[in-house]
């Protein structure tokens, strides 16, 4: 592959890291609580086992990858060209309605903590031809702004969680008895959601990188670095609310920002909080973008590699991301019209179909491509 195009694995888990930010502040806290309570902050250590046989399932099947090819190409040739182009069709649909999903629950958030009584419509339009316009560039150059994002937005959170130790009630988090274990159990299935999405989501650009050894190991380091993360996050926002709170508010990470005080003067920054958590939405919608696009036009026998076309060259299929980007920002804004809506879609549809995908969808293409002897 093109040097231009080339990005190694740290780039590329930079970039699955602030992918796996956007569900874990928009869904897994809220859905977590419902069934943990207070034990809440148990629920991602609890899924690390589960999570890392996962990871070393998705290691392995991407282990059969040849060099340039990402997780589409697999998918093709487990199933074969019949079973194969339905799949990736299929697969183009999850990622661009979870493309539109994110736009719309983006423009929610802005809506919510800045700019009340606004319509969703006019951030969906201007955040979905950012994204288009990134996805139609050099992908690499979307791969590389997580580089450059990932120690701002990690620093954030750190310093967020810093000054949250002082408004933290140990009665919110503790005691933790023997009756919490099946609650723990049942929360930990939001912290799978979450991950497993973090895990497989960053294969559909995986090409992007050299194929090396050590992709498991690097993997589960990287995973238990997202449970720790997703542990901190429970116990910062649980600890200062309480849980039954906590499951009845749709965006607690922003409402505990907007109540911290830093420095004993500066107080309300949450605006500048979610300013900057539009950067994860933006690489993760640029992303699906271009790999929706990417399995359209493998289907369709085309040749999907970036070559270095400008945004105006549409030769070789590139039009496809312009209906996938449009069909993206029509899902945006069909998606949750009132709150009751984007309620049930972020917290029990949008969770079951990427549920259905990484542990169905997934595993059935590699059993397929194994009992065929495709891979």
């Amino acid at each position: 592959m093109n040097k231009l195009t080339q990005i190694s694995r740290r780039q590329l888990f930079s970039l699955a890291t602030l992918m796996l930010l956007v569900p874990s502040l928009r869904i897994f806290i809220n859905a977590a609580t419902e069934y943990a309570d207070r034990a809440v902050w148990l629920t991602a250590p609890l899924a690390a086992l589960p999570m890392l046989l996962y990871m070393h399932f998705i290691s392995e099947l991407m282990s059969h990858r040849r060099e340039g090819e990402n997780i589409q190409e697999l998918f093709l040739r487990c199933l074969g060209p019949r079973l194969g182009r339905p799949a990736l069709a299929l697969t183009a649909a999850w990622l661009t309605l979870y493309s539109g999903f994110i736009l719309r629950s983006g423009a929610d958030r802005l809506i919510v903590t800045i700019y009340p009584d606004s319509s969703p419509w006019v951030f969906t339009l201007s955040l979905g031809l950012v994204c288009l316009a990134a996805a139609l560039g050099n992908p690499r150059s979307v791969v590389r702004s997580a580089m450059l994002i990932s120690p701002v937005l990690m620093g954030s959170l750190l310093l967020i969680f810093i000054f949250s130790l002082s408004s933290l009630e140990p009665s919110n988090l503790l005691p933790v008895t023997v009756d919490d274990a099946l609650p723990v159990a049942l929360g930990s299935l939001a912290a799978i959601d979450v991950l497993s999405f973090g895990v497989y989501a960053v294969c559909f650009i995986e090409g992007l990188c050299p194929r090396e050894e050590g992709r498991a190991r690097q993997g589960s380091l990287w995973l238990m670095a997202m449970v720790l993360l997703m542990s901190l996050l429970c116990l910062a926002v649980v600890g200062m609310f309480g849980p039954e709170l906590c499951s009845r508010l749709s965006r607690p990470f922003f409402i505990m920002v907007r109540n911290l005080v830093f420095f004993h003067t500066v107080e309300r920054v949450e605006a500048l909080v979610v300013m900057l958590w539009l950067f994860p939405d933006f690489l993760l919608v640029s992303v699906f973008l271009y790999a929706a696009q990417y399995c359209l036009r493998l289907g369709l026998g085309q040749d999907p590699l970036y070559r270095g076309e400008r945004l105006t060259d549409m030769t070789r299929g590139r039009w496809l991301i312009w209906p996938t980007a449009l069909a993206a920002i029509a899902c945006s804004l069909v998606i949750g019209p009132d709150s009751v809506s984007m309620d049930f879609w972020s917290s029990k549809l949008i969770p079951a179909i990427n549920l259905l995908f990484a542990f169905v969808f997934i595993p059935s293409i590699y059993i397929v491509g194994k009992i065929k002897k495709t891979l």
